[in-house]
């Protein structure tokens, strides 16, 4: 081959890899202070190391796969100053691209993003890392452009290597343009680059905070931007703070005070993780003194500090501590009340007086709610609680009848319209509970239990309607043939309405299920006197005198009076 062709078989060579060994540009020089390598650790062992590039201050680009399982990481740049990576701003598992956050100087370089979008054939420099400023640039020609989700994707007729992995791709001026992707194992052929805008316009959010993608690693997230949004993530936190993965509450509840510190929220969370984790309530009044004085809301800060109480006085297990800590919680609910009259506040104070058994208080605060736009069906039951307390039946069922009234004709009405033939029993309106027992059979057709036969017999036997009350009574039993209650209800009714053989062969067969049952030899012996068979009531009633039977006395000395 003649020296010609040598020549021109090594340039076409050069020109097919895309590599040129001109001197780049100045200002792509420039950029090798950007970049820095990357040290990933786990347990103060090193992981791996890898390449990044500032595009900002503190603000590092890197491999999302560089940190996996890690739990801290240092930036070193070409001046040999070694940065910690604080946080995680946002990552990319898809186009393996993380954004970070790390310690930042005035001696920190870094590359300004490159705004336009650079076209197949244009020249790129790819520079890697290098200690004192002696990092390798290598001279890429673009095969190829395409886009992905609007974001510009670059081939290059290349082949890749590890040590080029998220290595920064400038312009001739200098500008961030994109960051080397890892390719498909195999392929020696191209290698690829992501437009580096996807990288830095990566953020956490309150949807995100929490996903897969971040936690594969232990390096902290960064709350999002925005305030509201950091607020949302911290409440969407709260699940970890009483778990062995609090760190992940309260290293971002930690970084919110520090960015907010004019924020009584953040006051409120501290002050609720010290009273519920930890008990320490002396700094957990400390947090809330600060937020009362930080907050144009103090009602909302009394709320909170109410309910905090409240969660506290469900695990408490001392009469004197249950009380005080109910008090606590009623006198915070109090003052925000007293402040503003909020719907919310309302509720929760009704619901303390009720739990502190001043059922007259709590259903004065339940009335006042159902004026408001969180009247319905809840607050009308929770008025009839009031009253059922209080055994002011009338009252209890007209605000039932409220409550079952705001449903249209679907089952969901069901449980209330059971509660109201309960009340009505209770107000002695057999008649109409009856009514009621009915329509919540027709809802729950196919779903009715022995219990729910038993209560509507209950019902019908004191309106006398005796027939509907032994089909219902033998429907219990159908579906449950030897529950003691239902075979000595069995023994009762048919006693009422004469049918003693029946009700005998019910009650000997609950005396022979549990000996120890009064009431079965009770009912026993008062079938055979009507039977007249002296003997065998004395037997039963003398039975039932020995397990206590408040009235066995009685029926002895009629019994001893028969012929």
């Amino acid at each position: 081959m003649s020296i010609r062709k040598i020549t021109l078989f090594f340039f076409s060579f050069l020109f097919a890899l895309g590599a040129s060994a001109a001197k780049e540009p100045k200002k792509v020089g420039a950029a090798k202070k950007a970049v820095a390598t990357v040290l990933a650790y786990r347990d103060g062992k090193l992981l791996r190391n890898g390449t990044g590039v500032y595009s900002g201050a503190g603000e590092l680009l890197a491999s999302y796969s560089l940190f996996l399982d890690a739990d801290s990481a240092v930036a070193i740049t070409p001046d040999g100053i070694s940065r910690s990576v604080q946080r995680i701003i946002g990552a990319n598992d898809i186009y393996d691209c993380i954004k970070l956050r790390t310690d930042s100087d005035r001696k920190q370089q870094s590359l300004r993003l490159a705004t336009a979008v650079a076209a197949e054939g244009e020249t790129l420099y790819l520079v890697t890392y290098g200690a004192k400023k002696s990092g390798a640039v290598e001279t890429l020609k673009i095969a190829a452009v395409s886009k992905v989700g609007g974001v510009p994707y670059y081939t290059f007729s290349f082949s890749m290597q590890d040590r080029y992995l998220s290595a920064p791709l400038v312009n001739g001026n200098g500008e961030l343009v994109a960051l080397m992707q890892p390719t498909t194992p195999g392929d020696t052929v191209n290698s690829y680059a992501v437009g580096a805008t996807l990288a830095t316009g990566l953020a956490t959010t309150s949807l995100t905070y929490g996903s897969e993608v971040f936690r594969k690693t232990d390096i902290p997230v960064a709350l999002p931007a925005s305030q509201k949004e950091a607020l949302t993530t911290l409440y969407l936190l709260q699940g970890y703070a009483y778990t062995e993965k609090r760190d992940r509450y309260l290293l971002p509840l930690d970084e919110y005070r520090e960015l907010y510190p004019g924020s009584y929220e953040g006051s409120l969370l501290r002050a609720e993780y010290l009273a519920l984790a930890d008990s320490a309530f002396d700094e957990a009044r400390r947090e809330w003194n600060r937020a009362l004085k930080l907050s144009d809301k103090p009602d909302d800060v009394h709320y909170n500090i109410s309910k905090v109480y409240a969660t506290i006085l469900s695990r408490a297990t001392g009469n004197d501590e249950q009380q005080q800590l109910l008090d606590s919680a009623i006198v915070h609910i109090t003052k925000a009340v007293d402040i503003k009259q909020e719907p919310l506040y309302i509720q929760h104070k009704a619901e303390l007086l009720y739990a502190k058994g001043d059922y007259v208080s709590s259903f004065e605060c339940y009335r006042a709610l159902s004026q408001t736009n969180l009247g319905g069906a809840y607050v009308f039951l929770a008025a009839s609680r009031c009253k059922e307390a209080l055994e002011e039946w009338d009252e209890a069922i007209v605000y039932m009848d409220s409550a079952v009234n705001t449903f249209g004709a679907d089952a969901s009405v069901a449980p209330y319209i059971i509660h109201r033939a309960m009340l009505k029993q209770r107000a002695k309106r057999y008649r109409e509970a009856v009514v009621d027992y009915n329509a919540y059979a027709t809802l729950r057709e196919g779903l009715l239990n022995a219990n729910f036969y038993y209560s509507r017999e209950q019902a019908e036997f004191e309106a006398k309607m005796y027939q509907q009350a032994i089909d219902d009574i033998e429907m219990a039993l159908y579906l449950q043939p030897d529950e003691l209650l239902y075979l000595i209800e069995k023994g009762r009714l048919c006693y009422k309405v004469k049918l003693l053989d029946e009700a005998l062969s019910a009650l000997l067969r609950a005396a022979e299920i549990s000996s120890d049952s009064p009431d079965a030899y009770y009912m026993t012996a008062r079938c055979y006197m009507v039977k007249g068979d002296k003997a065998a009531a004395k037997a039963n009633m003398q039975r039932a005198k020995e397990l206590g039977h408040f009235d066995a006395d009685v029926r002895l000395q009629e019994i001893e009076a028969m012929p």
